[in-house]
């Protein structure tokens, strides 16, 4: 038997992402979304605390996330936000739901030294990626 315990954490952000063929090509235009992550941790010492997950995760996310703007490194409008000194998060990939769920599921080893079980990531009210331990 196994134990985990998943925490929400939701914050809104901006993205866009270049060069997606078909219906995907209006992401390249600049828009963002209310984000919804729902983080599924192992607990079967009962070991992590509600609060403390919250607190470090939750707050990491507010800080690089919460009304930023998630940019892929080569993004010319990358430039832009750093010149006006505006909330921004480089990625080395384009800014997917996907790379989010990943980025989540990293931070959530390194601030609570505890691999995710999964993270699933709602891009706004239609789209989702999930990130599994596997």
């Amino acid at each position: 038997m196994s134990v985990t315990v998943t925490l929400t954490f939701r914050w809104p952000m901006g993205h866009r992402i270049l060069d997606l063929p078909g219906d995907g090509a209006k992401c390249t235009n600049i828009h963002g979304h209310n984000w919804i992550a729902d983080v599924e941790l192992p607990n079967d010492d009962g070991a992590l605390e509600f609060g403390e997950v919250k607190a470090k995760l939750g707050n990491w996310i507010d800080e690089h996330f919460d009304h930023g703007f998630m940019v892929h490194e080569t993004d010319p409008f990358l430039d832009y936000l750093i010149e006006h000194g505006l909330k921004h998060f480089p990625t080395h990939k384009p800014p997917t739901t996907e790379v989010v769920a990943t980025v989540i599921a990293e931070q959530s080893r390194l601030l609570l030294g505890v691999r995710p079980f999964r993270v699933h990531v709602q891009e706004g009210y239609r789209n989702a990626a999930s990130w599994y331990d596997g």
